[in-house]
């Protein structure tokens, strides 16, 4: 068992009752590692997803550990500015500003944004259990399962080793009182005073490379190009400042 699954075996046990849950598992597409630039993108949680077997956490385990070891986006069908969901088709990813606002930041940092973009980054979510109808997990289930996403979403990034990480999540939810804080994985946590880029931190890959994060508000009703534009901005000047204080 890879260490992935070790950590989705501790997430079933820490959750308990899966009953009205879905369950996530990090992804990287199909020519992510084919990029100078690898861009992974951190939502909250998943607005309902797939289901795992819950019969045991062996058997969840296994299904965890097989869908992180599946390359690409299965469930994205289409290409170009017709991306939508396999599963439904009606949901596009040109309706959503998550994912319209990650394409255009893909081409700021000089990536190739068309097509079937999306194979060239890599998604992940900071909660990976969330209610299946929909909508934020509660305090409780984020209660629950903070510790073992906390491992996870670390052993994601060892694996992907992005060159940029890029959180629209919102900074309360990256740093908050200390029970559901993320950015105890993180170093240089810094707040930046940006109207739309919050702040920004790295971590520290085991081979001693240093991964810049973006943390910004969520997008919604916010003016895109804007957007993108200042938390582009903020990676080139977090990125000058690690080199300075090398």
């Amino acid at each position: 068992m890879t260490e992935i699954g070790r950590l989705y075996g501790g997430l079933y046990a820490a959750v308990g009752d899966m009953g009205g849950l879905s369950h996530f598992t990090a992804m990287a597409g199909t020519l992510y590692r084919s990029q100078e630039t690898r861009l992974m993108v951190i939502g909250r949680a998943t607005n309902g997803w797939k289901r795992l077997d819950t019969s045991s956490a062996a058997a969840f385990s296994r299904e965890a550990e097989a869908a992180f070891g599946s390359p690409g986006f299965s469930w994205v069908s289409g290409a170009g500015g017709d991306l939508r969901s396999a599963r439904d088709p009606l949901y596009r990813l040109s309706r959503s500003p998550f994912w319209r606002v990650s394409r255009r930041l893909l081409a700021a940092l000089g990536e190739d944004a068309s097509g079937r973009w999306v194979e060239r980054i890599a998604w992940s979510n900071l909660y990976k259990i969330a209610p299946l109808g929909g909508g934020n997990p509660s305090n409780a289930l984020c209660r629950a399962q903070i510790g073992p996403c906390r491992a996870i979403l670390a052993e994601e990034i060892r694996r992907f080793e992005p060159t940029h990480i890029f959180m629209p999540v919102g900074w309360s939810w990256f740093e908050s009182d200390g029970r559901y804080d993320f950015s105890r994985l993180f170093g240089g946590v810094r707040r930046s005073g940006g109207r739309y880029a919050e702040g920004s931190a790295y971590f520290a890959l085991p081979d001693g490379r240093a991964v810049q994060a973006v943390i910004a508000c969520r997008p919604e009703r916010r003016p895109e190009e804007e957007y993108v534009r200042e938390i582009a901005e903020l990676f080139r000047t977090s990125a000058q400042r690690g080199k300075g204080a090398t």
